[in-house]
């Protein structure tokens, strides 16, 4: 029997994965899967933003230091948060059979067919995980009774190395950046309204106005400042045994929007 070559047979499981999966995936987009979590979603981030009133506009310290308490309570909903992994994990595995393909030596048709039928249902996961993944998220911030700006600025500033790192960067809705324009903006915003009231006016105004220059740029990504570093360091371990790369690109973003644009692509 013929051998087939790497790329054709990456080429052949996209193009069965598209024919197959395309008219299902427009359906499942728009089906109860996806659809009634994302309502959800944005109804308790509306109900979130009412609650909270001017509070829902977050502004970091005169120092950028997060306050012990804060830190509390933002491990509490990385704790409920971090369970997304485990789904995500099931999810990605279609997508990592086409790049073990393709590394592989030459297959037969049948492990071609394998990969298109693993990447085809994880084209048809991949919305619902997305939707799942921003009702969870906000009805605990809902729960907790924290904006999504104080909570994407403590997860920025406690994840910071780690949103850096290769294995990061190289995650599907990281989009080999360590973050999104939006998100940026959002960041941006906390550390504009930190300059009103900090005495390090150069040092933050400085950092802003490379964060304006650059639209990707993670908040303090060259470093972040002493004061800063020592809030965070007494939780460091663990933060870090509640960090996950797979959905780092999504839990700083207010909505599906961006997730759902290069989960198509």
């Amino acid at each position: 029997m013929a051998k087939i070559s790497p790329s054709v047979a990456k080429g052949c499981a996209i193009l069965a994965a598209v024919a197959v999966g395309v008219p299902l995936l427009v359906v499942g987009v728009v089906g109860v899967k996806t659809w009634v979590p994302l309502k959800r979603a944005g109804k308790a981030l509306e109900k979130l933003d009412q609650n909270l009133g001017h509070e829902a506009v977050y502004q970091p310290a005169p120092s950028g230091a997060i306050p012990a308490e804060r830190m509390e309570l933002f491990l509490e909903l990385r704790t409920k948060l971090v369970t997304a992994c485990e789904e995500y994990s099931g999810v990605r595995k279609g997508f990592d059979s086409v790049a073990e393909l393709e590394s592989k030596d030459p297959g037969d048709p049948k492990e071609v067919g394998d990969v298109a039928v693993g990447l085809g249902s994880a084209a048809l996961s991949i919305t619902p995980f997305l939707a799942r993944f921003f009702e969870l998220r906000n009805q605990a911030l809902l729960a907790a009774g924290m904006g999504l700006e104080e909570y994407s600025y403590i997860y920025a500033i406690a994840y910071h190395d780690l949103l850096l790192a290769p294995k990061t960067l190289n995650e599907i809705f990281s989009d080999g950046r360590p973050l999104s324009p939006e998100a940026s903006k959002q960041l941006r915003g906390c550390l504009a309204r930190q300059l009103e009231t900090t005495g390090l006016a150069g040092e933050v105004g400085a950092e802003l106005k490379k964060m304006e220059d650059d639209p990707f740029r993670l908040v303090w990504q060259d470093g972040l400042p002493e004061a800063v570093h020592a809030s965070v360091l007494p939780f460091r371990e663990r933060l870090d045994g509640l960090f996950c790369s797979a959905a780092a690109g999504l839990e700083m973003e207010r909505d599906s929007g961006r997730a759902l644009r290069v989960a198509l692509e």
